[in-house]
């Protein structure tokens, strides 16, 4: 593998050929600090017409000059996309070629179809091949041939490329798929076609294998038959398909991502938009080409970023990528005529129709400088996708609401959970510093070998594996040996767990308070802490002495009977006579989880605010880490423990990743190592491998003492006023008179990502 970057132009070729005004072009991308291009014919008027000898003759010579300047020369399979017509050219042959699918109606199984080009028919498909890659091999001048880098396939799906799934809630079928079922497992597929749609005995079974099916044979008829030519003939092939965000979007539309790219020699994802997404689906292609092939993957980047796009966007994309070892980027696009329909083609015209294009080179060269030589690079951590599990649960109908280009909205049901989870599971483990590649059960069943403490696919070896939550295993003999070997670990391993609660407490803002209690048991060995002293303080009718004093304030105990008349009321009835301080800080404090009846939402990136509604429950079961402000502990003034597995890479350094609060002591594998603070939470002098962190999280004071009320929470300058709610200097000039709000306000408090 080369270990560099290499940045090539989606050559949107929009305009009639003209060879002088091309070969300009290419010149112009190689002053760009392009390697090279794609020649994508997009929205082409035919002129010359696609594939005939005059445009194969043109190409030729274009070809021959980007030898001639030492560019690298793709060539897009399509006019247009997504691959697999042909220009049309595959149903001109096959007129009666249909796309057939089930959807669940009525009670009942009904079939639909359309006629369109079908890519699970291998016929067509091999039709397609020869028309469009050996059109190029005959009809190209042979050095021209010769010099052509590779081939680009786009979006290649189920039957023509749309999710039926997605649009009708449907199911994809072809007469192979329930042929190769029946031999496979000697079962009569067609009385089983309804478990796809319903939850009867057996169903979890029969969706994967069936789901499993057509990811074969989508694999075999399209990606496996046009890299085998390309093999044949000395070319790379690269491809990526629709739908790979998540696991829940790939089963709609191919099945397994994963699956497919193993048959492309350079495994590609579609990256659109212009913000970083997630660390899960570009890993799977560098992973797949690292493991099968020489190492070399591609991302065909930026589409559809806008017009807005800044050098700043472009870097921090590429690093995004680059991160996931990527090392092939196309921008796409750099459109061949500008026109005002090109201005509104899925922009920019990436650099050369934006207002820095002079920039660029300055960009891409220092993009190299960071990631030459370390793009890459051989990662010892492997996560299981549960691509099965997610299958095996799949139900189309949920699909129809999940956003066709990004698959955003995945669904709560089982299988959108199962992909939901796994996803955040992953963001964790990047946010925490893991170097890692990504594989899912199959893989590993098919190609995985354990030696000596190491599971070996392909090129690579790794010496730890995470399983991951929802994988469905057919080898139980993999398991075995993986936890023979001492190398798997689980999901759940890798996930926060509090494992230890302080005193928890909560603010008594009225003189008389009734707090509402929701519990199993009584609560027992609560306290009252005041910061000033009181005339009175009487719970459930019962008169309190001072039980004791110190530097935070004069303590009340709650006698065991109270606490108990107070569970048998449901309700903890408190009231205080204040001496001198007129609004004094009172807190219930003991070993409760203080819950809300009203939801917090989001104010800004620091704070959540809630209606408030306050009631107590007894500590017990998990406790969710990401959000401790919901589990129980808005007020809480002490640490809470918290619990994971984690890995250490290279670098010797762990991340603690999504955190908020203000300070963690930390201890690794038991040993004390100090205290952290943001903004980088990290953990340095590790040694390589898995470790125990136990996280002592202490949450900011404000949650404590507020102003709660005050409009904009924590403001960065607070006195007197700003509890009373008088606005004054330390107020926004905007504030109104009155700052004071009923909602209350927190800052936010918790670790990890909600998993």
């Amino acid at each position: 593998m080369r270990n560099e970057l290499n940045f090539l132009a989606f050559w949107a070729v929009n305009d009639r050929l003209e060879p002088e005004r091309m070969m300009g072009q290419l010149s112009a991308m190689k002053e760009m600090g392009f390697h090279g291009t794609v020649f994508h014919p997009r929205y082409y008027p035919g002129i010359p017409a696609y594939m005939s000898e005059a445009y194969l003759d043109l190409l030729s010579r274009l070809i021959l000059y980007a030898k001639e300047i030492s560019l690298q020369f793709w060539i897009y399979d399509e006019n247009g996309w997504p691959s697999g017509s042909a220009d049309g050219r595959v149903l001109e042959h096959f007129p009666d070629s249909r796309c057939r699918w089930m959807q669940y109606e009525n009670g009942r199984v009904e079939w639909h179809e359309v006629r369109q080009f079908n890519t699970f028919d291998r016929e067509e498909m091999k039709y397609f091949v020869g028309a469009v890659y050996d059109g190029y091999r005959l009809g190209l001048r042979p050095e021209a041939f010769d010099y052509v880098t590779g081939f680009f396939s786009d979006e290649v799906g189920f039957l023509y490329g749309h999710g039926v799934s997605i649009k009708n809630g449907g199911v994809p079928w072809c007469e192979e798929a329930g042929k190769r079922y029946e031999k496979l497992y000697h079962e009569d597929v067609m009385e089983k076609l309804e478990l796809l749609f319903v939850e009867k005995e057996g169903y979890h079974q029969f969706r994967y294998r069936y789901w499993q099916i057509l990811t074969d044979l989508l694999a075999e008829s399209f990606y496996q038959n046009c890299n085998d030519w390309c093999v044949r003939y000395g070319k790379r092939y690269t491809a990526h398909l629709k739908a790979e965000e998540n696991l829940f979007f790939q089963t709609s539309c191919s099945g397994s991502v994963c699956w497919n790219l193993k048959n492309v020699n350079v495994p590609a994802v579609d990256a659109l938009e212009r913000y970083p997404g997630n660390h899960y689906y570009p890993v799977i292609a560098s992973t797949l080409a690292k493991q099968f092939y020489d190492g070399e993957s591609l991302a065909e980047a930026l589409g559809g970023s806008g017009w807005g796009l800044s050098p700043e966007n472009l870097e921090n994309y590429v690093d995004w990528q680059a991160g996931s070892g990527i090392n092939n980027m196309v921008f796409h696009l750099w459109q061949y005529n500008r026109s005002s329909a090109s201005v509104r083609d899925w922009p920019p015209n990436i650099p050369m129709g934006l207002t820095w294009r002079e920039t660029a080179p300055k960009v891409f060269e220092r993009l190299k400088q960071r990631w030459n030589g370390i793009v890459g690079r051989h990662n010892h951590i492997l996560i299981v996708a549960p691509a099965r599990g997610v299958m095996a649960s799949f139900n189309p109908a949920d699909a129809m609401v999940i956003n066709e280009h990004n698959g955003a909205g995945t669904p709560p049901a089982e299988s959108g959970r199962i992909s939901t989870v796994f996803s955040e599971f992953v963001e964790q483990c990047f946010e925490m510093g893991m170097q890692y590649d990504v594989t899912e059960e199959r893989i590993v069943e098919t190609y995985g070998n354990v030696e000596h403490g190491v599971l070996h696919i392909g090129n690579v070896g790794y010496d730890i594996v995470i399983e991951g939550q929802g994988c469905f295993w057919e080898k139980e003999q993999m398991i075995r040996e993986l936890n023979d070997s001492g190398i798997l670990y689980r999901q759940d391993e890798f996930s926060w767990k509090v494992v230890r609660v302080g005193i928890n407490q909560l603010l008594l803002e009225n003189k008389d308070s009734r707090i509402p209690l929701r519990q199993q048991n009584p609560i027992c060995g609560m306290q009252v802490r005041m910061l000033d002293n009181a005339k009175n303080v009487r719970v459930m009718g019962r008169d309190l002495p001072v039980s004791r004093r110190d530097e935070n304030g004069w303590y009340y105990r709650i006698p065991d009977d109270a606490a108990r008349e107070a569970f048998e009321r449901k309700e903890l009835c408190i009231s205080i006579r204040p001496d001198d301080e007129k609004e004094p800080f009172v807190f219930l404090e003991g070993s409760f989880l203080v819950k809300c009846s009203s939801p917090y939402t989001e104010k800004d990136g620091r704070q959540m605010i809630t209606d408030g509604g306050f009631y107590l429950e007894e500590i017990g079961g998990d406790i969710s880490c990401h959000d401790l402000l919901t589990a129980g502990f808005p007020f809480c003034g002490s640490a809470v423990t918290v619990e994971c597995m984690a890995a250490a890479c290279e670098d010797g350094r762990i991340k603690l990743g999504h955190i908020h609060g203000d300070c963690a002591r930390i201890w690794v594998d038991n040993r004390e190592y100090g205290v952290i603070w943001g903004p980088a939470w990290v953990i340095t002098g590790l040694t390589v491998g898995i470790h125990r962190i136990t996280a002592e999280i202490v949450p900011s004071t404000f949650n404590s003492y507020g102003p709660h009320h005050h409009m904009e929470g924590d403001r960065h300058v607070i006195s007197s006023a700003q509890y009373e709610g008088v606005k004054n200097f330390a107020d926004s000039e905007e504030s109104p008179a009155c700052t004071k709000v009923p909602q209350w306000h927190f800052r936010k408090f918790g670790i990890g990502r909600e998993i």
